[in-house]
């Protein structure tokens, strides 16, 4: 990766609009991929997997929006409505896609969490059958009280 360079008076020179483009589209296949990743990860309940593909998914987001301000900013900006329209709109249309499968990773994480509450409120339950220790707290999440009672707390 290239960096600007500056001009004998100490001016930085910009990057043509293209190379930026350029980012922005492979930045964008990156987390294309990374995401189907994540939803496979998600499936297999692999955490150290979702753990590690989140970095990286931060670290690509920061991508697309630094060259997005550096595109915004760029002397040629406005060639994207007209010279660079169909490249725009292709980069408009991945990022659609890269949220769409964001928001399914989502739902699918929300899934887990609240099928991981309804199992330890179950296992509370039936811990506590006897004592009848069961009390819920403020977020509704079930917490046993009582002697020698381990609070599990969501």
């Amino acid at each position: 990766m290239q960096n600007n360079t500056f001009t004998p008076y100490g001016a930085i020179t910009p990057k043509p609009l293209n190379f930026y483009l350029n980012e922005q589209e492979q930045t964008l296949e990156q987390l294309y991929a990374l995401l189907k990743d994540e939803r496979l990860a998600l499936r297999k309940r692999d955490l150290e997997a979702v753990s590690s593909i989140a970095e990286q998914k931060s670290a690509l987001m920061m991508k697309l929006q630094g060259n997005d301000q550096k595109i915004k900013l760029n002397p040629q900006a406005a060639k994207l409505k007209n010279e660079f329209a169909s490249r725009v709109a292709g980069i408009k249309a991945a990022l659609c896609e890269c949220k769409k499968l964001n928001a399914i990773n989502g739902r699918l994480i929300t899934l887990a969490l609240n099928s991981t509450r309804r199992l330890s409120s179950i296992l509370m339950q039936t811990r506590d059958r006897t004592t009848r220790n069961l009390t819920y707290t403020d977020k509704g999440c079930t917490v046993a009280r009582g002697p020698m009672r381990v609070s599990i707390e969501c």
